[in-house]
């Protein structure tokens, strides 16, 4: 199996074999801890089957260039999001415009795309994080929001809530908006391509 730092670096020469195209948008996206610890069928009895493939497919649809893959049990978040760094620090360096470029994450690669924004510490890069705060996140992390950040939360999700907290701790935010959806699904909302947080995504990515 390849290491995910090469994997990535496959997308990035990929991604450099076409040109640095500053009208097309390259997003990644980081999926729910729940992949993570279910990767042949990842269900939950509360909120059903994630459907990661028709996630990605709904960006690919968008006409993004996608970078996605099934992290492995266990991902360290804090390694992890260096190795995302690193990436987007290629693409930058390839002549790929800042504004081209969003990471978004859900859950623990909500968290995952926090750290990654510290990381790259450029403004214009995009972020949208969807559930991934709390006091325990800020509590045991050492996050430093950076850039230009959306964060979405679910009003009936009561164990991820604002980040509006870890927005204000952090000193490099160079914009940022919090919506709040109220789908009544709790965590379940991320669990599929709803347009009620893909709609806000494309609209942050795209803006």
């Amino acid at each position: 199996m390849k290491s995910l730092s090469l994997l990535i670096s496959l997308f990035v020469l990929s991604v450099v074999a076409c040109g640095a195209d500053n009208s097309t948008h390259y997003v990644f996206f980081l999926h729910n801890k729940i992949l993570e610890d279910m990767p042949d069928s990842a269900f939950n009895q509360q909120y059903g089957s994630y459907e990661y493939d028709a996630i990605k497919a709904a960006f690919q649809d968008r006409g993004y260039v996608l970078y996605s893959e099934e992290r492995p049990y266990g991902t360290d978040p804090d390694h992890y999001s260096w190795l995302v760094a690193r990436q987007v620090d290629s693409l930058l360096k390839e002549g790929i415009s800042p504004e081209s470029i969003s990471v978004v994450g859900t859950g623990k690669g909500a968290l995952i795309t926090m750290l990654t924004s510290a990381h790259i510490r450029n403004d214009q890069v995009r972020y949208v994080v969807l559930s991934g705060c709390n006091e325990l996140v800020a509590h045991y992390f050492n996050i430093d929001l950076y850039g230009t950040v959306l964060s979405i939360r679910e009003k009936t999700d009561y164990v991820w809530v604002s980040c509006d907290a870890i927005k204000d701790a952090s000193k490099g935010v160079y914009r940022y908006e919090e919506v709040e959806l109220n789908t009544g699904l709790q965590n379940g909302y991320l669990y599929k391509p709803m347009n009620e947080w893909l709609s806000l995504v494309y609209d942050w990515v795209e803006m």
